[in-house]
């Protein structure tokens, strides 16, 4: 009974009606067959959701290509599998809400963090500001939120300004000094000026200790007098108080504070922190609760879920392994990940990966704003400018952080979590481990009340899994290929089956048959938009061969600039709007916002020319396009419709005998209709009798040649690319009229049209259009010289066609 006290709603319900109906999965695979038997038995939907069997199976499918390739297919290859499992799985819509409310809060309290800071170094009476230092960042939000969350009255303009993600310069400087004389240390009641947060002379104090708990969270920390923070020691803050009331503790400078008697301590916490629950629970915790400790362990346990218990079938044991989890399988969190990356100094080959970006930023704005030197390691380190960072992460701007938290997933011992997860955390084994898994630092410090010098050792970073762990790690990150799962399935076979009546030993029952006379075809792509357009001829407007000209109607708003209204296909309309919208300034969400459209009609003569004209709500708006009919009866070929977004799946590259290439994007119609013939998606000549080359499809591989490699290709290695080749791999994002790719590694923009960003030199100007794709690189547009490659999931690399 005491085995699951501390657990989550979900997580009690699991184990008590879940556990049973997945011991059925419980088996043990000796074969690679076996897994495959098993992806083919797996039926769809039988999770209920289809997000969660795609990444099931294809994890399988990853597992199976590893034990294939690196494991020959061998009986018991794996020893261990580790897995990171998320722990917001099972959360409903409403919690789902409730967190991504807080990360918009979060984000928008680090934003204003920042900017005050950047505030604070511009005071010389605050010494020692960094503004894009995250220890300092995060002591301003321990302070402000202290201040926050205590009893005293905030003033209206305050409440706002303290939930403004980028508040104005002035307001700022009001918060600023709001906030100076605001924040008083927790184990002293004295005062804790905003001018001196940054000095040695505070510091930020976990209330439980790090020694004895695993709690890194906001929620666990406090801002306090370092020498009261030597003095308290690994002892959490209720105890500290009991220990140390009354006693007063020398500050230097000649000064010195008291430490709070038990009773003054208690209501100074219930006071000051009366809107922040969780922090005074803490602060009020003589000891580290049970349930609290059983709670980590539990779901630890139990959240793994379905993916583990998949997994274990692949590790488990011949004896004593007959549990729903494998003894075999390590399961992790995202918390441990955290903590080893930082310790194994992982974060600090990622800032080097993603730093080339950053300087690229510097050199095309010609500015130093993206990167900021670090006295301490000695070098330049990413940095974006806070315009641009909000919702901004390093590690989601390269795909390749999936991979740095998968080695420190793998590099895990179950130790590591153990220890983490504070299974040990009342125990002597906690002490072991901490030895055996982490460096320990002898500190020499005088004690804050008698004045003894004190030697001791104290547990620091983890050491590493071995000593070039760090010079491997980058290499392997460096060197890594990233693979797309692609969905190119446009048609297949469907089965439908209908009620019919059949006769059966002389009575008739109504049963499920299934239809057998012709082919049913399911569709598994959106045929075009909702937006039917009807094909118009305008004598003023020249249309190009192979284009149309369609229009819409559309309903008039702030979108309507001079160039959109230029696009209306009744001039008269056009003219009143053009002479509204310039009485306006020029100024769209002026002129056609609901006020202003109203206005427009009431006094329609105006810019008319003194005649009257009906009230203009709805206009019909052309564009040239390569829109196709809706239908081919009589009510639907005159109706146009266009391709939906990613519908777009095959763009056919041809080359004619001077090896000139052309270039076309198949509509998803023509694939289709091929397909039902059992033909290629894509013809294999084109209107001029130009034989087809190669095809690309969203999320393909390219490879861009240098000048060199185009004369001599068989001089590329395409099986052992180097690092600086690797580079030059593209993956196709979309198509129409021209082709566009992303760079292999980038996930995220650092800044707007960055990818896109290049010098223009006839226009002494930069230029670019989209944040994370290209047409071209180097002035040399990407589809003229690409080489179509094929990746598997390890990131294996193959020509695809020879002949280029």
């Amino acid at each position: 009974e005491n085995h699951f006290q501390g657990l989550q709603s979900w997580l009690a319900s699991y184990i008590v009606y879940g556990r049973h109906s997945e011991a059925s999965t419980a088996d043990k695979w000796d074969s690679v067959s076996d897994l495959e038997n098993y992806l083919k038995e797996f039926k769809q939907h039988s999770l209920r959701n289809p997000i969660v069997e795609q990444v099931v199976t294809e994890t399988l499918r990853v597992v199976k290509d590893i034990w294939q390739q690196y494991g020959n297919g061998v009986k018991d290859f794996f020893d261990e599998i580790h897995v990171e499992l998320g722990r917001e799985m099972k959360n409903t819509a409403e919690d789902r809400k409730k967190i991504s409310d807080q990360v918009i809060e979060n984000e928008n309290t680090n934003l204003r963090i920042k900017s005050l800071l950047a505030e604070l170094k511009n005071d010389p009476q605050i010494d020692n500001v960094r503004p894009y230092s995250p220890i300092q960042q995060e002591a301003l939000k321990i302070f402000e939120d202290g201040v926050l969350s205590s009893d005293i009255e905030i003033p209206d303009d305050i409440i706002k300004i303290s939930k403004t993600a980028q508040p104005s310069s002035s307001e700022l400087q009001r918060y600023k000094l709001w906030l100076e004389q605001k924040y008083r240390s927790p184990y002293t009641g004295e005062m804790i000026p905003l001018s001196k947060l940054f000095t040695t002379e505070y510091e930020i104090e976990h209330i439980i200790p790090q020694s004895r708990y695993f709690d890194d969270s906001f929620n666990n920390k406090v801002i306090c007098e370092s020498s009261v923070n030597k003095l308290k020691d690994n002892q959490i803050g209720l105890e500290f108080i009991k220990n140390h009331h009354g006693e007063t503790v020398e500050t230097g400078f000649g000064k010195s504070v008291k430490v709070f008697e038990t009773n003054d301590y208690e209501d100074f916490v219930k006071t000051h922190y009366i809107k922040n629950r969780s922090k005074r629970n803490k602060l009020l915790m003589e000891d580290i609760p049970e349930k609290m400790i059983e709670r980590q362990i539990n779901d630890t346990r139990y959240i793994s879920k379905f993916i583990s218990s998949v997994l274990s079938n692949i590790v488990r044991a011949e004896k004593d392994d007959d549990g729903i989890n494998s003894k075999n399988l390590i399961p992790g969190n995202g918390k441990i990940t955290t903590i080893l990356k930082r310790d194994w100094g992982l974060n600090d080959i990622w800032n080097d990966l993603i730093l080339p970006r950053f300087e690229r930023m510097n050199k095309l704005t010609n500015s130093e704003a993206f990167t900021e030197y670090n006295a301490k390691h000695q070098k330049q380190l990413p940095k974006v400018p806070l315009e641009y960072s909000k919702n901004f992460q390093p590690k989601r701007i390269d795909h390749r952080h999936h991979a740095l938290d998968a080695l420190v997933v793998a590099c895990a011992s179950r130790d590591h979590l153990n220890l983490l997860n504070n299974k040990f955390a009342k125990s002597n084994t906690r002490f072991d481990l901490n030895r055996k898994l982490r460096k320990f630092e002898k500190v020499v410090y005088n004690h804050p009340k008698s004045g003894e010098r004190i030697e001791r050792e104290i547990p620091k970073e983890f050491l590493k899994p071995w000593n070039n762990f760090t010079v491997d790690a980058r290499n392997s990150l460096e060197n890594i290929v990233i693979s797309f799962k692609q969905n190119l399935r446009v048609i297949n076979k469907a089965t439908n089956y209908f009620e019919k009546w059949v006769e059966t030993n002389g009575t008739k029952t109504k049963k499920t048959v299934q239809q057998n006379n012709g082919d049913n075809w399911a569709i598994r792509k959106p045929m075009h938009k909702e937006t039917v357009s009807g094909k118009v001829e305008l004598a003023r407007i020249k249309v190009p061969k192979d284009k149309i000209l369609t229009a819409t109607r559309k309903s008039l708003d702030t979108s309507f600039d001079l160039k959109t209204i230029e696009s209306i296909t009744d001039t008269g309309i056009q003219k009143i709007l053009i002479n509204y919208l310039a009485s306006k300034d020029n100024n769209p969400e002026l002129a056609f916002s609901p006020e202003g459209i109203e206005d427009m009609n009431k006094n329609i003569l105006l810019y008319n020319d003194g005649i009257m004209h009906q009230p203009i709500y709805k206009v019909r708006v052309f564009e040239i396009g390569s829109k196709f009919p809706l239908g081919e009866t009589i009510n639907k070929k005159n109706k146009y419709v266009e391709a939906a977004k990613g519908t777009n799946l095959f763009f056919a590259i041809y080359q004619d005998e001077n090896d000139k290439r052309s270039f076309e994007t198949i509509p998803l119609n023509i694939v289709i209709e091929r397909q039902k013939q059992g033909l290629s998606s894509v013809p294999e000549t084109n209107d001029k009798g130009n034989s087809l080359l190669f095809y690309l499809s969203p999320n393909d591989l390219v490879y861009v040649p240098t000048e060199e490699e185009t004369i001599n290709q068989s001089s590329i290695g395409f099986t052992n690319l180097s690092y600086e080749q690797k580079k030059r791999l593209y993956n196709v994002n979309d198509f129409s009229s021209t082709c566009y790719f992303t760079p292999n590694h980038v996930a995220k923009a650092i800044a707007p049209k960055e990818i896109d960003l290049n010098y223009d030199k006839k226009k002494n100007k930069t230029t670019g259009s989209f944040d994370t794709k290209t047409a071209s690189i180097e002035g040399i547009q990407i589809k003229d010289v690409c080489i179509p490659l094929k990746v598997d999931r390890l990131g294996n690399i193959k020509l695809i066609n020879d002949k280029i």
